[in-house]
């Protein structure tokens, strides 16, 4: 894995410890795990705020820098160590609670985001009726909410953020895998405590909107539509899991197929070991897959 300081040059080998790289569906769709040597260079250009630059030239800004001790000793003094965490540049806003009330009416998820303090562009955004993110809420549970009412994603693909609907995740050919490689997961349990049924009332306030299905928890969803309702039913449930040698097919919204069924990579994670500090080195992908599950049938 090569990685770019804001200087220009890349985290030499022998101080990288590991990394892990990993994008999801989610409203920060990319973050970096690092654990590189404390060597005067790196705790300078790896201080919060700083930018990190991946061979595919996603940039991503520092918000976490630690100093740890390792469990390795040289020259008879424990070999220091920096922890990194970084996220996709122009996201970091989006981290901490609001310092501010944001109502915003016949919007979208670019002008919520950038409202929030987000300082990056959607190039495929989606309409929404409104936004509202309180003073002292996370920005990134609310973005999620209305996420979900819209039954949608965020992905981040070819340097591109977008919103796509879950429908639309599954479009498009899939890169098949051989059933040996995955690890299935059958939790009937997990999904019907997740699938939830959304209830609301009429505007006139004498009619309840929403269906009840059965063995699902009930929650109720103030002032949302007959179309609101039916997208908060319409998740994506994890199926299975694939581990492997690095594959960086495997990202966040990619389609793989397994005996003819499609599943979307619903996170990917690529992990890299150096062995540095002993060992042998591990370059390493796991996935966790999904597929769409609405009224706790899958479709």
């Amino acid at each position: 894995m090569k990685l770019y300081l804001g200087d220009g040059s890349s985290i030499d080998g022998s101080d990288l410890i590991s990394a892990i790289y990993r994008t999801d569906l989610v409203p920060v769709p990319v973050s970096l795990e690092l654990v590189v040597k404390a060597n005067d260079k790196l705790k300078e250009l790896l201080n919060t705020g700083h930018i990190i630059t991946t061979n595919q030239d996603i940039q991503l800004e520092v918000v976490k820098s630690q100093i740890i001790n390792t469990q390795s000793v040289k020259d008879g003094k424990r070999i220091a160590a920096l922890h990194i965490i970084a996220v996709l540049a122009g996201c970091s806003a989006l981290l901490g609670v609001a310092s501010r009330a944001t109502s915003l009416t016949n919007t979208s998820f670019n002008e919520a985001y950038r409202a929030l303090g987000a300082k990056l562009r959607i190039k495929d955004d989606m309409k929404l009726g409104g936004f509202i993110c309180l003073k002292g809420h996370l920005p990134t549970v609310r973005i999620a909410a209305a996420l979900q009412k819209e039954a949608a994603v965020v992905r981040f693909f070819d340097n591109r953020l977008s919103i796509i609907r879950i429908n639309e995740l599954f479009n498009g050919d899939a890169t098949p895998y051989d059933k040996s490689t995955v690890q299935f997961i059958n939790n009937p349990n997990a999904i019907r405590h997740d699938n939830t049924n959304y209830l609301t009332i009429d505007d006139d306030g004498t009619q309840i909107i929403g269906n009840a299905h059965p063995q699902r928890a009930i929650n109720y969803y103030p002032r949302a539509q007959a179309r609101e309702l039916q997208n908060l039913r319409r998740i994506l449930v994890t199926k299975a899991t694939i581990t492997r040698q690095l594959d960086e097919q495997l990202n966040a919204g990619n389609l793989v197929s397994i005996e003819g069924q499609k599943y979307v990579v619903l996170t990917g994670v690529h992990r890299y070991d150096s062995g540095v500090l002993g060992g042998a080195p591990i370059t390493a992908t796991r996935a966790w897959l999904a597929q769409i599950s609405e009224q706790g049938a899958l479709i």
